[in-house]
């Protein structure tokens, strides 16, 4: 059994379009139902990923269309983005600021997507999308008794031992930041060659505290 509902779509007409589907966090606590979004729009999934985060950012979005963007893959990974989303959250920035930071980072090559409202409302004259939530009913799965025809149906009954496996360690060189504090209080610009530097200036404080990263 399968159940679609629209949730949302764009005031341009949707014709041409892809699908673009995730599984939805909203999925009831039990084993009967799993619940996906099902996305039919005109933009790739990147574009239309960062289209939904600018207007988070700048605009809001209703309950839905915000838990569709969380659920959706790597947006809880993105760091300046959640950074940026708190700061705005808790009133520590206005619009205009954290464009103008989120334009820094892009600039720099720190962050790989422009954000801003005037490339929203640029992509928002082209852009058609239609958000859908599908929910489908599972068979339940059969349940192991514990009970076995014979001993040969559980394998030899010789003892196996079991070695661990090597662990392995991958190294990197990225530079870590505080991009929280960067949007509350900060300036970024370039620092000394081969790495950049967080200027971060309090707002009742002159002096300056440069943190050097290479």
């Amino acid at each position: 059994m399968q159940t679609i509902k629209k949730i949302s779509e764009s005031e341009r007409e949707l014709t041409n379009f892809r699908d673009l589907r995730w599984r939805s966090s909203t999925t009831p606590p039990n084993d009967s139902f799993e619940t996906f979004w099902h996305i039919k729009t005109n933009f790739r999934f990147e574009r239309f990923i960062q289209y939904k985060k600018m207007e988070l950012l700048f605009f809001g979005l209703n309950e839905a269309d915000m838990q569709m963007l969380i659920d959706a893959p790597g947006v809880m990974k993105d760091e300046i983005f959640l950074s940026a989303l708190r700061a705005k959250s808790n009133n520590i920035v206005n619009s205009d600021t954290l464009e103008v930071r989120l334009l820094q980072l892009y600039n720099l090559g720190l962050y790989k997507d422009q954000m801003s409202p005037n490339l929203y409302f640029t992509w928002s004259g082209t852009i058609s999308y239609q958000l859908l939530i599908e929910t489908y009913a599972i068979g339940k799965i059969k349940k192991f008794s514990g009970y076995v025809r014979n001993s040969s149906s559980v394998g030899s009954k010789r003892s196996r031992t079991s070695s661990r496996e090597p662990e392995h360690f991958e190294w990197t060189n990225a530079s870590e930041y505080d991009y929280y504090a960067f949007f509350s209080v900060g300036e970024l610009k370039l620092g000394t060659p081969g790495g950049q530097s967080f200027t971060l200036k309090s707002p009742n404080r002159t002096k300056r505290n440069t943190k050097n990263t290479k």
